[in-house]
């Protein structure tokens, strides 16, 4: 029997730590559609809140870095 994993969703305080950013600029971001010269991380709305998925967030660490180094 396989046991799913839950994604770990992280509120938007969480994902602001994460990636090393205030969570004003993650807002200002969506609202902009544009953070270190990239897209934003993909979000989610769910309830109240806004959401992100480490993968995601992941994803958008990796296409930054990219785009830096190259």
């Amino acid at each position: 029997m396989t046991t799913a994993i839950p994604k770990k969703l992280l509120t938007e305080r969480e994902a602001a730590e994460y990636l090393g950013y205030r969570p004003a600029s993650l807002r200002q971001s969506r609202c902009m559609g544009i953070l270190a010269g990239a897209k934003p991380p993909k979000s989610t709305k769910l309830g109240r809140g806004i959401r992100y998925d480490i993968a995601d967030l992941d994803a958008w660490i990796e296409q930054v870095t990219k785009g830096a180094t190259a």
